[in-house]
């Protein structure tokens, strides 16, 4: 078992471990939730044995912009499953792992193109009331980890869901992706002296505003990444928080976990933390660069043992306890349409 020191609350240390899981210890299955006529998403729940005859906590895994399959995996990045990683360490301590396949990708179907957050959004808050239907799961001991666009989506889910149990939020972003696709311009264009000479910058930056702006007029997922301010979204989430980020994310920068934090507290979340990991980036990879266009080249493409071990301490606590509802949460009295739930 590996172990290490989470966070500094409440006067306490907060402690996260995270043991290897082996295939004996776990039972995946795969699943088919519908979301509308076109839209089937095909996933895999996995539930660890131990559990099997209780009731288990349970994580939902969101992924990032762009068509992942439910390991997360990136073209781009050979080797990179990042819910292989997250799910292996979930297991070991007893916790049920629900990831999917975007849709219109894998084995799921439905349009992707077209598709916006609020569009993914939606489809995380079907499969959560799938799984809450799901023998053996505690459909009060859910939380979801989303990743970058997946943590804005993770977000929106908790504000129209108040039952959830906990969020772990990636690389989130705390600002509309105007902003942000405004910012990694800037610096791809900043730092590239030879490609991109100081007198052309300002030319090369606008016509390139030029062209993000048309394609937003097109594009739904665009506009509305260009519009969506998470920020307004965190002020509606009332339920425990825990932030991730790498020091080194050149895509979202570290600051921005600190002003989403800020805005969680301020708006009443009842648990906030915050964990910058050192030498991280986007994809919570070590890299002491964080260049995007390096991720390719790294030696070592599994997630940080620091971002594990925080990620799993967070939840193992949140999904253990039972507390009684913060303010602003909806009533811990479980629905008629859930106490038949074997649990």
């Amino acid at each position: 078992m590996r172990c290490g020191l989470i966070a500094v609350v409440g006067g306490g240390l907060a402690i996260g471990c995270v043991e290897p899981a082996t295939p004996r210890a776990v039972v995946g299955r795969e699943v088919r939730i519908a979301v509308d006529s076109a839209t089937t998403l095909a996933g895999t729940l996995t539930m660890p044995v131990r559990a099997a005859a209780s009731c288990a906590p349970a994580v939902l895994l969101l992924s990032g912009s762009g068509l992942q399959d439910r390991e997360g995996a990136r073209a781009d990045v050979p080797g990179y499953r990042p819910w292989r990683d997250v799910r292996d360490a979930l297991i070991a301590r007893g916790v049920a792992v629900l990831q999917l396949d975007d849709r219109g990708f894998g084995g799921s179907t439905g349009a992707f193109a077209g598709a916006t957050t609020a569009d993914f959004a939606r489809d995380a808050g079907t499969a959560l009331r799938w799984l809450r239907e799901v023998p053996g799961i505690d459909a009060w001991r859910l939380a979801v980890v989303g990743h970058s666009e997946g943590a804005v989506e993770a977000l929106l889910v908790a504000q129209a869901d108040r039952q959830l149990a906990a969020l772990v939020l990636l690389g989130a972003p705390s600002r509309p992706g105007r902003e942000i696709a405004r910012s990694q311009r800037q610096e791809l264009v900043g730092r590239d002296l030879a490609r991109w000479p100081a007198r052309e910058r300002r030319a090369v930056l606008a016509a390139a505003e030029a062209v993000a702006e048309s394609l937003a007029v097109r594009d739904p997922w665009l506009r509305q990444w260009f519009a969506l301010d998470p920020r307004d979204v965190a002020r509606g989430v009332r339920v425990p928080v825990l932030l991730l980020h790498g020091e080194t994310d050149r895509q979202v920068p570290p600051r921005h976990a600190d002003e989403l934090a800020d805005v969680l507290r301020r708006s009443g979340a009842p648990v906030v933390a915050v964990r910058h990991l050192p030498q991280t980036n986007h994809l919570l990879l070590a890299d002491r660069d964080g260049d995007p266009q390096g991720y390719g080249r790294l030696p070592d493409r599994r997630v940080r043992r620091e971002a594990l071990e925080a990620l799993v301490g967070f939840l193992v606590t949140q999904l253990s306890e039972t507390l009684p509802p913060a303010k602003g949460r909806a009533s811990r009295e479980k629905p008629a349409s859930l106490r038949e739930n074997s649990c």
